[in-house]
Order: structure tokens, then C-alpha cells, then sequence
């Protein structure tokens, strides 16, 4: 008996460590699963139809979206390739290459901005859903693109500054002044400065949740405040930065505790979004454990969105732990189920959020949106084919040439 046990013990041990992930070289393409989910949940949730996409993206598991992911995500990867790079090149070097990439990045934000102001004077295109933000709750509509005359003679200013344009686009004018403060962060890093890195970026956290000022005209502003933002693309690229050592240190026992503490808190905060009260979302999908009204008193003082509460940030970071220890453990039934779809996705993250917005406007010419209306099989077919179109344009690189990645 003895010996079966050791044979079944010994086949089990087997199938677990030949599901994990063993993939040797540079890039880690647990990474880019992530970051594929994250660009999924930005699409689906400016594709604004309710389907079965998301039940499953729209705080489901945990009070994150795909936004935070995107800004974590694109820290951590400045923060370990750059730690290679500054081992061959100086930090001038480094830095105007990401002072070029912003500038590319700035100048697609204007044509997006342009392309639309231009797409308004064309009668058989309805720019509508690109050209104003709408509250689906209350149906209250703002123009992004405001026509007053005084507006108008300025519009040159305005553009250029980044005041106007798709809300679908905005985190791309805070992700140029990530890009440009980039530099200073490698900088700091490279001293091995990493503490006072992050102080001093806690501290500007800090004072913003209680004086919120905005630095720059931007329109990003509203929805990205600059100062709240940074906290999270500093540590993701701490983390990105000091990746093999936070992996080594994950291996011993305390490290083993701060990894159990951090998949503990995901689970217990996936639990409160169950509670959550998004109107749009079937009741019979929530628990209504946690009153109303204690949920949303919890939710906006300490996990709000656009001011990243502090619960958010340790619910992203938690999850994203969480995420990742999934896929290091069941890395090849997870990559067979969705990484075919998911990574190509994650690979060509920026690419693929720029051309997004240009989808958002096709589907808007054949569906209205609205997430009050649940036909759940039509809606998810939409969404299916949304993300299939973005999908075939990653894998084939369509305009590659011309769209930064």
C-alpha cells in the first residue's frame, strides 16, 4: 500500500510541476497574459453594452479595473527591461529614448483628438459616443469636444494641451507624463535609491488625497489625476525593477508568508465586490451580505476609482500577486484555455489600446449603447467581435509601422 501511496504521490507531484510555468528567456509571457487581461476589461468596458464579458471584468474579482493593470503593468515592464538597458547604455541614452517615445505617443494622441473633430462635420458618421462622455446611469451627457465660438477660436491651444478628446483615450495623455518622468525614477533606481523612491512617491499620494490639485491642464485629469496616478506606475516599476529578487525572496519562508497574506486579502476583497451595488449587474450575480449603504461608504472613502482609494491599490497589487502565482502554477491548462488569445493581446498592449477607439467608434455606428439593455447573447457577440477584430490586428501587426508599441 505503501508503495501505490509513494506512485500516486510521485504521479501528482509530476502533473503539478508539468503544469507550471518553465519557460526559459527574456520575456516573461506571464506578464503579457496579464496585461492582455487588462486590455480586455479597458475594451469591454468602453464597448458600453452589457454582456456576459462583463460579469466576468467589471470588479468581478475584486475592486480593480483593467486601467490600474494597464499603468502597473506598463511601470513594471519600464522597470525591468530599463535595469538591462542601463547595464549597456548610459541613462541619457535611456532617457531620450523614452522622451522619444512619448513624443510619438503625444503626436498619435493628437491625430486621435483631430480625427474626431474632423469625423463630427461628416453627416452619415455618429461620433457621438466618442465625442462625449455619458453617465448610463442618470443618461446625462458632456461633450468633450465643446462648440462655443470663444472654445472655438482656442481649439489650436486646446488640443495641443491635450483638453480635449475621447475619454476612451485619456489614460494615454497620463501615460506620456509617466513616460517623461521615467528617466528621474530609472535614475533613482540606479543609485539604488529605491525607499526614498518611494517615499517620496507615497508622500505625494498622500497629500493629493487630501489637497487634490491638478498639475497640468490636461483632460486626463479628471479621470487620471496625475499625482494620485504615479504612485501606482513607481511601484509597478519598482517591482518590475527588483523583479528577481522580489521572486527569490518569495521563495523563502518569510516571503512565503507575504504571499499567502496578499492572495488572503485578494480573496477577502474579491468577497466585498461581490456586494458591490453597480445597478447595471443582474442582482441574482450578488451577494447583498454587506448593506448598501455601508458598501458604498466603504467603496468611495477607501477604494474610489478615479482617486485610487488606498484599498484599491492594495486590492490591484494583491491581484495581480494572485494572478501571477496562478499562472506561474497552472501555466500550461491556463495558456491552452487563453493565452493563444490573451498574449498576442498583452504583447502589443499600447498598439492595440490606440486602435480601440477607432473600434469603439464602429460598433457605435451599428449598436446604441446602452447598459440598461441586457440581450446578453447579442451583446456578447458584439464584444467577441470587437476584442476578435483588435485580435487578428495584434497578431498580423496591421499599421504596425506607424502605431507605437
Amino acid at each position: 500500500m505503501s508503495q501505490v501511496a509513494s506512485a500516486i504521490s510521485q504521479k501528482e507531484t509530476y502533473k503539478s510541476m508539468s503544469w507550471r510555468y518553465s519557460l526559459a528567456g527574456e520575456r516573461d509571457l506571464r506578464i503579457d497574459f496579464m496585461r492582455g487581461i487588462a486590455l480586455v476589461m479597458m475594451v469591454v468596458a468602453h464597448t458600453e453594452v452589457m454582456s456576459i464579458f462583463n460579469i466576468f471584468s467589471w470588479e468581478r474579482f475584486g475592486l480593480t479595473t483593467g486601467a490600474e493593470g494597464f499603468v502597473i503593468l506598463s511601470g513594471f515592464m519600464l522597470g525591468m527591461l530599463n535595469r538591462t538597458r542601463l547595464q549597456k547604455a548610459v541613462l541619457l541614452t535611456v532617457g531620450w529614448g523614452l522622451y522619444l517615445r512619448a513624443w510619438k505617443i503625444y503626436q498619435v494622441n493628437i491625430i486621435i483628438i483631430v480625427t474626431f473633430l474632423l469625423l463630427r462635420y461628416f453627416p452619415f458618421i455618429n461620433a457621438f459616443e466618442v465625442t462625449h462622455f455619458t453617465d448610463r446611469f442618470s443618461g446625462t451627457s458632456w461633450s468633450l469636444y465643446p462648440l462655443t465660438p470663444q472654445i472655438k477660436e482656442t481649439w489650436f491651444n486646446i488640443i495641443l494641451y491635450l483638453q480635449i478628446g475621447p475619454h476612451q483615450t485619456q489614460i494615454l495623455g497620463l501615460y506620456i507624463f509617466l513616460l517623461l518622468l521615467s528617466p528621474l525614477f530609472l535614475g533613482m533606481l540606479q543609485k539604488g535609491h529605491v525607499y526614498p523612491l518611494l517615499g517620496v512617491s507615497l508622500l505625494i499620494y498622500g497629500c493629493w488625497q487630501r489637497w487634490p490639485v491638478r498639475v497640468t491642464p490636461c483632460e486626463f485629469e479628471f479621470a487620471f489625476p496625475l499625482l494620485a496616478w504615479q504612485f501606482i506606475f513607481v511601484l509597478g516599476m519598482c517591482c518590475g525593477w527588483y523583479k528577481a529578487e522580489l521572486i527569490s525572496f518569495a521563495r523563502t519562508p518569510p516571503g512565503k508568508v507575504a504571499v499567502v497574506a496578499l492572495v488572503f486579502i485578494a480573496l477577502i476583497l474579491a468577497f466585498v465586490a461581490q456586494n458591490h451595488t453597480n445597478p447595471f449587474m443582474p442582482p441574482a450575480l450578488l451577494m447583498h451580505v454587506i448593506p448598501p449603504a455601508e458598501f458604498n461608504a466603504f467603496y468611495h472613502t477607501w477604494a474610489a476609482k478615479n482617486g485610487l482609494g488606498p484599498v484599491r491599490i492594495l486590492n490591484d497589487i494583491s491581484l495581480m500577486v494572485t494572478i501571477y502565482l496562478l499562472l506561474t502554477w497552472c501555466w500550461r491548462p491556463l495558456n491552452w484555455l487563453a493565452g493563444w488569445f490573451l498574449i498576442p493581446l498583452g504583447q502589443r498592449s499600447l498598439y492595440t489600446f490606440i486602435l480601440h477607439v477607432y473600434i469603439v467608434l464602429a460598433v457605435s455606428q451599428l449598436v446604441t449603447f446602452d447598459l440598461w439593455r441586457q440581450a446578453w447573447i447579442v451583446n456578447t457577440l458584439i464584444h467577441a467581435a470587437a476584442l476578435g477584430v483588435l485580435w487578428l490586428m495584434a497578431k498580423y501587426r496591421v499599421a504596425a509601422r506607424w502605431i507605437p508599441n
